[in-house]
């Protein structure tokens, strides 16, 4: 393990995830008490005694309720996972009756949900029947073992959620910006999703162990209330006659979102546009994590990067703007498509590339021109995300896996 995992650092990672949250208008934490009450079950643990599990005081395993429809699980997934914006979009895509285009974002979404429904029955019928936690011995069936052997880097972030409605108390959600956080705290660069879930037990168990604490007492560290109070009003696509009821309950949460917001930080913001005053609280505050890079021409001025839990600031110049991780995640999903495909970098002001990446900033990125991909493409390259290659023209390409050789 890269630090030291103990229950004091999740509780404080856990507690200022949920007050991120409170900030965004999607309130994850009240559409995931949402999810919980319509899709999942608190049902006893039936390992036996030689379970990883029991050395820790399991006592009952989060799981997908039986007899659930992919109907069901649309609302539960969308709410938890897609800003709210995009859900009537993507619902009216499913049924066949939205005549506009989706986002970047919201496609990756719809076409997940889209293979779901095609599956639905035999990944249902798995999820329900399997009864484990991410700490049991056997929380990896011959079935869900294969299910996960796509790469982390290059593929949908929504496959991986996909999995965290089905087995609750087994899978872990990420982003580009939680990926990068659990890569650094786990040294764990080359990996498909079950690598990496096997990575966070490893690393979850140990934590357990050394700090002495109980399952039971993990369950308990994400506990919203006092950064976010419930208020079943503000649920995003409730169904009619459920009882929500009055407050976050159990206090005992699934564990894939008590790891998850180890990680996890919502911004309040799906786009940060540029801006030439911006200003970044590091700056004021803490410079140590900042770190320089060059246009991949060779030639031009210094960029200068502060990573900060939303994304980036970055000064280039006389021009100064912000990087979300929303619009990482919108570039690697929405133009870097293919890992083994090479895309031009076509960042010119008068006459950029239609093919490239300038032109697709300039299309999808509010503010944003062609002219931020050289930045923004540099920054990539050294945080990891891209490779490139040639001067004339620059070409790039979105990497499989982690390459530690590109960390900053």
């Amino acid at each position: 393990m890269a630090h030291e995992c103990t229950k004091s650092w999740m509780k404080k990672k856990i507690d200022w995830s949920n007050a991120q949250a409170a900030q965004n208008r999607n309130l994850y934490p009240i559409q995931e008490q949402a999810t919980l009450v319509e899709l999942w079950e608190y049902v006893p643990c039936t390992c036996d005694n030689t379970c990883s599990c029991k050395r820790f005081g399991c006592t009952r395993h989060w799981k997908l309720k039986k007899n659930l429809q992919f109907n069901d699980f649309v609302p539960g997934f969308l709410r938890t996972f897609v800003d709210k914006n995009q859900h009537r979009p993507i619902l009216n895509s499913l049924n066949g009756t939205y005549s506009g285009s989706l986002n970047t974002r919201a496609i990756g979404a719809f076409s997940v949900l889209k293979s779901l429904k095609s599956n639905w029955t035999l990944l249902s019928k798995n999820a329900t029947e399997h009864r484990k936690t991410l700490f049991c011995d056997g929380w990896a069936s011959d079935f869900f073992r294969n299910c996960w052997s796509f790469p982390v880097q290059g593929t949908s972030i929504y496959k991986a959620k996909q999995y965290c409605l089905l087995l609750p108390d087994i899978c872990v959600p990420y982003d580009t910006a939680s990926l990068v956080k659990m890569n650094d705290y786990f040294d764990m660069y080359y990996t498909d999703y079950f690598g990496l879930l096997k990575t966070l037990r490893k690393g979850f168990l140990k934590c357990m162990e050394d700090d002495h604490f109980t399952m039971p007492t993990m369950r308990i560290l994400e506990s919203p209330q006092d950064q976010l109070p419930f208020n079943q009003h503000l649920i995003s696509l409730p169904r009619q006659g459920m009882d929500y009821r009055t407050s976050y309950s159990p206090k005992e949460r699934p564990l894939g979102l008590v790891i998850d917001k180890c990680f996890y930080q919502p911004t309040n913001n799906t786009i940060s546009s540029p801006t030439q005053n911006t200003e970044s609280p590091i700056l004021r505050n803490d410079s140590s994590r900042l770190y320089q890079t060059s246009p991949l021409s060779g030639h031009g001025e210094t960029i200068i990067v502060y990573p900060d839990p939303a994304g980036r600031y970055v000064i280039w110049g006389n021009t100064k703007f912000t990087i979300s991780n929303e619009v990482i995640q919108t570039i690697l999903e929405g133009f870097f498509i293919d890992t083994n495909n090479w895309y031009p970098l076509g960042a010119s002001m008068t006459d950029p590339n239609p093919g490239g990446l300038g032109a697709f900033i300039r299309n999808n990125i509010s503010s944003f021109t062609p002219r931020h991909a050289s930045a923004i493409a540099s920054i990539m390259v050294h945080e990891g995300l891209l490779v490139t290659r040639g001067k004339k023209p620059i070409i790039l390409k979105k990497c499989s896996k982690k390459d530690p050789s590109n960390m900053s």
